[in-house]
């Protein structure tokens, strides 16, 4: 009998990490650590990965881990598992990858070419932890068996390259996993195809994310879409005339980096990048030149896609620069009289990072105004609600959300199947009953 089982995830968002099991076969969805920026401090004298296992950070699922050095938990090893197993990360998202590195040597682990050339990238740079599983690529609309359960990734729209769904068929169950997903992002038809084929291919059960049921609102300082944060961004640089403007972004949205530069170049000033970002963005536009701060730079090797350029040359005509900052190098802002920080989803995430208190306190003491300039990775409440209309499955799990039960209301009222699963219950489609 075919079952699925939620690890995590159901009432947090992030950390989400479902297994479908047969007699023979595991295939388990998304490996990411739950309560980012929350761990504290190990005091136990255990192993880290103990440690989280212990703290609830990481779940405690038989057979995939080397357990061997574990002193105060009972968890049998990967050594001891006869079944074929794989691990899908639908996109390489912390949340969603982050536990990747604890995992044995021989774990299979299938992500999209984009995505892995993204990891590659960013373990070169100094961005990522490296991992020492078999990685292993897979295309659009690729079937792909592991033992007697298929998988089909689907291209989908969220806020880092190479984005997937996936569509899971093992013997009794049809599961769709729909990772991260929204329909404001720069692939809106990705999203519309797979629901498309979803409601064709008609699924016993759709894990659907519901991040914006978490929020009475939008946050004020979020852009509708990232076409409206580019167009934001243009109205910025030519109303801002007299100063420099520093711009924080999440180093894995390749996308927006990518539009933001081009945006910055073609109202008249120069982007300029930190280096491990200006590699990241090499990496997928190889033909381009890029413009890098010295004082960023991991080598000063002079390479033909590179031009220097200093803080003090910058200091000249702060009027012409836009400057990509990390948080890490935040005390360039002190080169500077004034200035303009956008924000725009960078590290710090957020208030709940000791950091982002941090980083106000530095901007006001160098009389930085801070301007949030954000754009979301994920469905706004009614695109969600459409999606899972479309879809129709027998039974939508509302997960990756603080409210799964306000979720499930909503979905219920509107003549959506809903069911709130619960963690670690393990369940086969004919055993779901709807509430």
């Amino acid at each position: 009998m075919t079952t699925f089982q939620i690890w995590n995830g159901l009432n947090t968002i992030g950390g989400n990490i479902v297994e479908i099991r047969t007699e023979t076969a595991r295939v388990i969805c998304d490996f990411g650590l739950t309560g980012i920026g929350k761990v504290i401090e190990n005091t136990d004298g255990l192993s880290e990965m103990e440690y989280l296992v212990k703290h609830g950070f990481m779940p405690a699922i038989p057979e995939l881990y080397d357990t061997s050095a574990f002193q105060t938990i009972t968890l049998s090893s990967y050594e001891d598992s006869s079944l074929e197993t794989a691990i899908f990360i639908s996109h390489l998202h912390l949340d969603h990858m982050g536990l990747l590195k604890y995992l044995p040597a021989t774990t299979k682990v299938y992500l999209s070419e984009e995505t892995d050339k993204l990891y590659q990238t960013l373990v070169a740079v100094g961005e990522e932890d490296k991992s020492h599983v078999e990685r292993i690529t897979f295309s659009d609309d690729e079937k792909i068996q592991i033992g007697d359960i298929q998988v089909q990734p689907k291209l989908t729209d969220h806020d880092t390259i190479g984005a997937c769904a996936f569509f899971i068929e093992a013997p009794g169950l049809k599961l769709i996993h729909s990772g991260d997903v929204r329909l404001t992002g720069y692939y809106p038809e990705r999203v519309e195809k797979w629901v498309q084929e979803a409601a064709n291919w008609h699924p016993d059960v759709l894990l659907l994310e519901g991040t914006t049921f978490s929020f009475e609102s939008p946050k004020e300082s979020g852009f509708d879409s990232e076409k409206g944060l580019v167009e934001n961004w243009k109205q910025l640089l030519q109303s801002t005339t007299n100063q420099i403007i520093f711009y924080n972004p999440y180093i894995r949205n390749v996308d927006r980096l990518r539009n933001v530069s081009l945006a910055t170049e073609e109202c008249g000033r120069i982007f300029v990048f930190e280096e491990s970002y200006a590699q990241l963005m090499h990496a997928f536009y190889p033909n381009e030149t890029w413009t890098v701060l010295t004082e960023s730079a991991i080598d000063l090797q002079k390479q033909s896609d590179i031009e220097w350029i200093s803080l003090a040359e910058v200091q000249q005509h702060p009027e012409q620069y836009v400057l990509q900052n990390s948080f890490k190098n935040i005390e360039a802002v002190s080169t500077f009289d004034k200035g303009i920080y956008a924000h725009s989803n960078g590290e710090p995430l957020g208030d709940y990072d000791s950091n982002y208190a941090v980083l106000l306190d530095k901007l006001a003491a160098n009389q930085f105004e801070f301007l949030p300039f954000s754009a979301s990775g994920h469905a706004a409440q009614g695109d969600l609600i459409g999606i899972a209309q479309k879809v129709h499955a027998k039974h939508t799990i509302p997960w990756h959300t603080f409210e799964p039960e306000k979720m499930h209301r909503i979905f219920i009222a509107e003549g959506v199947p809903s069911f709130l699963a619960e963690k670690g219950v393990v369940y086969s489609a004919s055993e779901i009953e709807q509430d």
